[in-house]
């Protein structure tokens, strides 16, 4: 049984030491390998100097874009050192000194290209935070401390209490934010044992070997990267990419999957299309199913399942009830074993006459359509009956329109070109399923870092 994380570096070191764990760029642009036992010193190094700094039991905050030195920073707080608070590089100042104030930093890793922001919120003097580390570069300077100086003094430091910490797999690991596609971000806490959990189980689902190298592309401040693309891997002897241009070269498979940050990323994994298949140890209910259908909103239980939401008691209430997380996801479950999922409960539009429209499912149905690249579909009332009437914002692909119509193109041949294939869609719908209205747009969608379209942005309704 998996304990924790260090417990688990501690037996991949011994198992694989010699074995490559990350591919990376060295400063000549070439691509070299770091082993398992290069790494282990130094987040060893990097936990001893941030115990050293006085930030044992602290929180620290990681920003920036996918990097080893990102890793290594995460794995060194959540080690030995307190806690980790991954955080979007894409947020703007505000937004950043919102976070670390919510989840409470004392420290923040940080990349060059954020250097300049976390000058200007040191200056401000509105954060808790003590110190401040760059992860790019050489050597410290102007109270900005140098992540490779401080790994490389770490080292040197004949102090082994990172190294003989205990941790206590019911405290506190780490604070992941939710991506806010449907409103305010909340900071979801998740316990070692949370953690620990869905690596293990991640185990028993997934044939993964030392032969094998996952590549990193989505955001490490998301939980289902940092979990399943970097733990998971790290925990089965594979190696990990950051290389950028790798991804251009090759065709890259991967696994269809159902996950939730507050259940620690992923719940289930797409069974050859039959639905997404429980995690082993995991249980699944759905809370007051609908007679006819069967759909009702999606609960789980689970060792992996989250503490709460950070200093929010009345929202985790609100979701955490009896040992069951109340995702918010509608849909049914077949066999006692597959869940399939229909949309979000905050997204259903609810017509005159009673009935549920799941925009997720439209919105499937019009990505069809090669004349879509993207859509978003929400319920908008009329002044007639106050009715709510379906309504599809649509981004076209104008590569494929160009094909059709040619070059010059008016939005009148537009409007009939997608509502020659929307029609098609709608005569194979019930009627208060149909769409009754779009919106074409000339710009991409609003999305968050993870590639999500934000639902609550008005201007994606335009």
């Amino acid at each position: 049984m998996l304990l924790d994380i260090k417990n688990m570096l501690n037996e991949s070191v011994k198992k694989f030491g010699d074995n490559s764990a990350y591919w990376v760029y060295d400063k000549e642009k070439k691509i070299c390998s770091i082993t398992y036992n290069d790494y282990f010193c130094d987040v060893v190094g990097l936990g001893t100097s941030l115990i050293e700094l006085g930030l044992k039991d602290k929180r620290i905050a990681i920003v920036g874009e996918n990097s080893y030195e990102w890793v290594v920073s995460f794995l060194a707080a959540i080690c030995g050192v307190g806690v980790a608070v991954p955080l979007d590089k894409q947020l703007s100042k505000n937004e950043l000194k919102q976070f670390l104030n919510n989840a409470r930093c004392s420290c923040a890793v940080f990349s060059t290209e954020l250097e300049d922001v976390f000058w200007q919120i040191r200056n401000d003097g509105t954060t808790g935070l003590e110190f401040f580390i760059n992860m790019n570069k050489e050597k410290s300077d102007n109270d900005i401390l140098a992540l490779r100086e401080i790994i490389a003094e770490g080292k040197k430091i004949d102090n082994h209490e990172y190294l003989n910490t205990k941790i206590n797999h019911d405290e506190l690991c780490t604070i992941i934010f939710t991506a806010g596609t449907m409103g305010v971000p909340k900071g979801v806490s998740l316990s070692h044992k949370n953690i620990a959990t869905e690596v293990e189980l991640l185990s028993k689902s997934l044939n993964i070997s030392k032969d094998d190298i996952f590549f990193s592309s989505l955001p490490l401040h998301c939980a289902s990267e940092c979990i399943c693309g970097i733990l998971f891997p790290l925990s089965k002897g594979a190696s990990i990419s950051f290389c950028k241009e790798i991804k251009h070269n090759f065709e890259i498979s991967g696994v269809k999957k159902y996950y939730i940050t507050e259940s620690s990323s992923i719940v289930a994994i797409d069974h050859n299309g039959l639905g997404f298949q429980l995690l082993p140890g995991m249980r699944a209910k759905i809370s007051n199913p609908d007679p006819e259908t069967g759909i009702g909103e999606i609960c789980l239980a689970g060792d992996n399942i989250m503490m709460g939401y950070c200093d929010d008691p009345e929202t985790t209430a609100k979701v955490l009830k009896n040992g069951w997380l109340y995702t918010g996801d509608l849909g049914w479950i077949e066999q006692d074993k597959y869940i399939h999922m229909v949309g979000r409960k905050d997204n259903v539009i609810i017509t005159n006459g009673g009935n549920n429209v799941y925009p997720e499912e439209l919105e499937k149905l019009l990505n069809n359509i090669s004349y879509i690249k993207e859509c978003m579909v929400w319920g908008e009332k009329t002044e007639e009956k106050n009715n709510e009437v379906v309504v599809a914002a649509i981004f076209i692909n104008e590569d494929n329109v160009r094909k059709k119509l040619g070059k010059v193109n008016s939005k009148l041949e537009l409007e009939q070109l997608i509502w020659g294939e929307i029609t098609k869609i709608n005569d194979g719908l019930p009627l208060f399923k149909r769409i009754n209205k779009i919106v074409l747009r000339n710009e991409e969608f609003q999305k968050n870092s993870s590639g999500k379209i934000i639902r609550w942005y008005p201007a994606n309704k335009r």
